[in-house]
């Protein structure tokens, strides 16, 4: 597979798609200069205990209290009481009014392993396949781990035994030194986890052909990076003045706009409509011309050709939490299977970070997808400044009947009215109408929201 990272930074944000034979896989986005949060450890003390949520609150030195879930196999975790101290590692940043989400079963990536300092398994990626090759890994790991554990990536299948060794021993150190640190502080970070666009290069270096940067410190910074662990990267990173060309060839422009769409169009004439609220974010399937010879045909085609779609999206657009799609409707449950296990396959690579749950009587299909931050989309946008948040400003029909109506209370004097020079000719056509025109002056006034009108009484 053909695979190529672009880094492209402001003074404000630093952004990078992984493109995977000449599609876009990942966006992901950071603000400069903010604390990386998902990944990092944090030492903190319980506030407060949440019973109704089987968890507890924690002051890690952020302005938000983090939720620390108590489950069964976190046994570390699960006798704390107020004023008790604990190291956590973060799952979610916060999200809206909620605040970080942490655990107490921590993990480090490497660039063969993930060490697990508090579990006692050996976990293998499941694409490595061969039996021979997974019973050698495990058993060498095994006689090395003492009530530890790893997880060994896929790129571990083609490595020596003494080269895991040498990164399971470095995990252990990098672990040894946390826990001094944490010793000698009282509450706050303690190990801040790799930048978004450091972990690509992470998790997918044996892929990369390319790294394409156009600001020199982030430029530095990789070099650092891969100067240290991945020295095979460094012919690959280019430095570019002007990264235009790359975002032309590989239509990122394009990519981002589409982002903050709602419809996504299907090959087959169909469209997806994609809406994120607070609670969940939901898909809805439209059939478009018809490409079978029924209408059962016709949907199962449609629904199979908008869950690639969909799961494209979902990744891209970095959508996690609870998500409900509305397919088309089916009669025939093998076609209903047919769509579920396509969703499940296009997610295996995934692993437990997606559930899919199947089709409730309804029709909809539910899943979860891990969170650790908002979607791409909410990060690159803001709340409406007219509409206040709601996503929505009032329609010109609406406006003008407000205004009419206002318009009356003042019959017989003279007044101005102000408004957005959007309405200006819906504005005049009213009045003519109304025969208000020698009675009103029209004023435009610009950096006003879109439903925006005042009237204001002359003399």
């Amino acid at each position: 597979m053909n695979v190529n990272l672009i880094v492209s930074a402001s003074r404000g944000l630093i952004l990078s798609f992984l493109i995977k034979d000449s599609d876009i896989a990942e966006i992901k986005v950071e603000h400069r200069g903010k604390e990386k949060l998902v990944g990092s450890i944090f030492k903190g003390k319980v506030k407060r205990q949440a019973k109704s949520l089987s968890g507890v609150f924690l002051d890690i030195g952020l302005d938000k209290e983090a939720y620390l879930p108590l489950k069964e196999e976190d046994s570390g975790c699960c006798n704390l009481s107020v004023g008790s101290e604990v190291l956590v590692q973060i799952r979610r940043e916060p999200i809206d009014d909620k605040g970080p989400k942490a655990t107490c079963r921590i993990s480090i990536p490497g660039k063969f392993l993930v060490y697990l300092p508090q579990d006692s398994k050996v976990f293998l990626s499941s694409k490595i396949e061969d039996p021979e090759k997974r019973d050698k890994l495990f058993k060498v790991l095994s006689k090395r781990l003492n009530g530890e554990g790893v997880i060994v990536r896929t790129c571990a299948r083609d490595i020596s035994e003494e080269e895991i060794l040498e990164e399971l021993e470095r995990l252990r150190n990098l672990w040894r030194y946390i826990q001094k640190k944490a010793k000698e502080k009282k509450i706050g970070l303690i190990y801040e986890g790799v930048p978004a666009h450091l972990q690509l290069i992470r998790d997918h270096w044996r892929e990369i052909r390319e790294v394409v940067v156009d600001d020199r410190e982030v430029w530095s910074e990789i070099l650092a990076f891969i100067e240290e662990g991945y020295p095979e990267l460094l012919p690959k990173i280019r430095y570019v003045k002007n990264i235009g060309v790359f975002f032309k060839k590989h239509g990122i422009d394009k990519a981002l706009t589409k982002l903050f769409s709602k419809r996504v169009w299907l090959k087959g004439g169909g469209f997806l409509v994609i809406e994120e609220t607070e609670a969940m974010t939901v898909i809805d399937v439209n059939s478009g011309m018809g490409c079978g010879e029924t209408l059962e045909e016709n949907a199962l085609k449609t629904n199979l050709e908008a869950t690639e779609e969909i799961v494209k999206q979902i990744k891209l657009r970095g959508i996690g939490g609870i998500v409900v799609i509305d397919f088309i409707d089916m009669k025939d449950k093998k076609n209903k299977e047919k769509v579920v296990n396509k969703l499940k396959e296009l997610f295996a690579d995934e692993g437990s970070n997606v559930h899919v749950y199947g089709l409730t009587h309804l029709g909809l299909l539910e899943m979860t997808r891990r969170k650790e931050t908002p979607s791409v989309t909410k990060l690159l946008s803001t709340k409406c400044p007219y509409c206040r948040g709601r996503g929505f400003v009032k329609s010109a029909e609406l406006i003008l009947y407000e205004m009419e109506k206002e318009l009356g209370y003042f019959k017989g004097r003279y007044l101005e009215l102000r408004v957005n020079p959007s309405l200006r000719r819906q504005v005049e056509n009213l009045l003519e109408k109304t025969n208000l025109k020698q009675w009103v002056t029209v004023k435009e006034e610009c950096d006003v929201p879109l439903d925006y009108y005042e009237v204001f009484p002359v003399g």
